[in-house]
């Protein structure tokens, strides 16, 4: 049986209210994938009003894109605020590379736009969606996580399969360091096939993933599945705030073991005078 991208999509089980936000992306998913297989030229704008028109009733207190500098508000008094990056990675998809997308949900409380600067824990829901050769919807309520394919036939995404991180690479895939512009199929690669990715700093104007749009809703997701998400000295992502909405983040994601292993190695180059793996100019340079 498959589920509907429009209207099956399960709310989190914390929050059961946040379904039909949920819906609505993943109706989105499905369009703007639709879009990729069949628009040439550059999909970002086009991507961005596809979501914009499936969030355009859903009871969302604010919506923060990945390129505002400010939220933009929605329903006053909704119970919920989105963080959404509808289509990164997109210039690598002439090139036969996958695109995503990354949202993140989190409660809206008294304030909306200072919720979204609450560090990632707060998360009542979060995924992304990767683009390629089959487009993949992976979701997380904090507890587990889960992927869905899209049947592009019918424009509706199967049942869910759940996802732990692998404790060893497999394949060889080792330690890699952004070898896909798309920070969402990265995230997948490290969910299915284990391995450590790192982002390292990026002191360019708009470099670095986003905490609040991009490494919060990977960390959720990679955290649900048994692995381990942090910063350049070894700070688990989840428990950041971010003090401002463009604030940037190093990010290290896969097996909890290996995570850690790197902290500790981290720490000691630190003690040596340096932190080579993470330096914007360093071994992992962006």
């Amino acid at each position: 049986m498959l589920l509907s991208a429009r209207t099956d999509m399960p709310p989190p089980r914390r929050q059961p209210a946040a379904g039909p936000v949920l819906a609505a992306l993943a109706a989105a998913a499905a369009a703007t994938a639709a879009l990729i297989a069949t628009l040439p030229g550059d999909p970002r704008a086009a991507a961005r009003r596809i979501f914009a028109e499936a969030l355009r009733g859903a009871e969302i207190a604010a919506l923060a894109w990945r390129d505002a500098e400010r939220p933009e508000p929605r329903l006053a008094g909704a119970d919920y605020v989105l963080a959404l990056s509808p289509l990164e990675g997109a210039d690598d998809l002439e090139g036969g590379m996958p695109a995503g997308t990354l949202f993140s949900l989190r409660p809206a409380g008294p304030d909306p736009e200072a919720a979204f600067l609450a560090p990632g824990r707060t998360q009542v829901a979060a995924g992304f969606v990767v683009y390629g050769p089959r487009t993949l919807l992976t979701l997380t309520d904090g507890t587990a996580t889960t992927t869905r394919i899209l049947d592009p036939r019918s424009g509706t995404f199967r049942p869910p399969a759940v996802l732990r991180v692998p404790p060893d690479a497999i394949g060889g895939e080792g330690t890699r360091a952004a070898p896909l512009a798309s920070l969402a199929a990265c995230a997948q690669r490290v969910l299915t096939r284990g391995g450590l990715h790192l982002r390292p700093a990026d002191l360019r104007e708009n470099g670095g993933l986003r905490l609040v749009h991009e490494a919060a809703p990977i960390a959720l997701a990679v955290e649900a599945a048994g692995g381990a998400a942090t910063d350049e000295r070894g700070r688990a992502i989840l428990d950041l705030p971010a003090g401002r909405l463009d604030r940037t983040t190093p990010l290290a994601i896969g097996p909890a073991r290996a995570v850690a292993d790197l902290a500790r190695r981290l720490e000691a180059d630190r003690d040596a005078g340096g932190s080579p793996l993470f330096a914007p100019r360093g071994l992992l340079r962006a």
